[in-house]
């Protein structure tokens, strides 16, 4: 009997199987069951707490900063990589140093010999090289001239500023801001000092007068505002620089108007001399 049993329920299965819709019904299931599996694990990864992750997957999630660049307390660095790689061509020419220094620290240009006011460095195999950001800053200029070649500027703050210039190309944007040791440009040569070949022109400026960068190398703004207070200017490099054109002529015009101010008096006197007595009537004998 149980043989029996047992091969009906085989043969009961077997049909049951043998049904179309048996097997289309068994993937539908087990695609369910699948599915659902995948929902649970990944609901189980998004409710778990941010603090509990990783402090690299944090960080990876974070914004990048906004807040514009501060110099803090950077110092003033030279506006290349490694300073022994290189050499000084060009001098800042300084009102005070001897006459064979003084020389040295002479542009010739256009026929005439014009002060340094600031350094050149070139390459020792004198290739071009980057050029860095001295300090960090915003720029204020970036654009060609075409005496000097590719120009860059720098704000830095507190009336301070740096000068790039015979760059051949240029990587920083105006409005940008930098950071030190940023790429600003590659070195290369202008008309400007043609004799210095492939170089950087470098300056500082406080409130627009330039001063000799190796006064304010390795200080910070307010080592430089010390040393350069407010408002002072270059008495002494001013004394030696030519009068400006528009300066020569007002003060053409005020000998002029004098020369001839002095002609008129002498005129004047002249006529006064020179003119006749007064011939008075012959009184009337009665």
């Amino acid at each position: 009997m149980k043989e029996e049993k047992n091969s009906s329920k085989k043969v009961d299965i077997q049909s049951f199987m043998r049904k179309r819709w048996v097997m289309p019904a068994a993937y539908l299931v087990v695609g369910a069951g699948l599915l659902s599996a995948v929902f649970f694990l990944q609901n189980g990864e998004d409710s778990a707490d941010p603090e509990e992750m990783p402090v690299q997957e944090q960080e990876n999630r974070q914004d990048e900063p906004t807040v514009p660049v501060n110099v803090g307390n950077e110092t003033l660095h030279m506006p290349v990589a490694n300073e022994s790689d290189f050499e000084q061509v060009g001098f800042f020419y300084d009102p005070e140093a001897d006459a064979q220094e003084q020389e040295q620290a002479l542009v010739f240009y256009d026929n005439v010999y014009r002060q340094n006011k600031g350094i050149d460095l070139a390459s020792k195999d004198q290739e071009t090289f980057p050029v860095q950001a001295a300090m960090s800053g915003t720029v204020t200029k970036a654009m060609k001239d075409s005496v000097l070649g590719y120009v860059v500027e720098v704000d830095h703050g507190n009336g301070i500023t740096t000068h790039y210039s015979s760059l051949e190309g240029i990587e920083a944007e105006q409005g940008a801001e930098i950071s030190q040791g940023d790429v600003i440009g590659n070195a290369g040569s202008n008309v400007y000092d043609e004799e210095a070949g492939v170089h950087v022109h470098f300056e500082i400026r406080k409130d627009g007068v330039a001063m000799n960068p190796y006064d304010a190398f390795n200080k910070s703004l307010e080592d430089i505002n010390d040393a350069f207070p407010l408002g002072e200017k270059d008495k002494k490099g001013k004394e030696n620089e030519e009068p400006d054109e528009n300066d020569k002529a007002k003060e053409n015009e005020k000998d002029k108007a004098k020369e001839n101010e002095k002609d008129g008096d002498s005129k004047k006197d002249k006529d006064e001399n020179d003119k006749p007595a007064e011939n008075k009537p012959n009184e009337i004998e009665e």
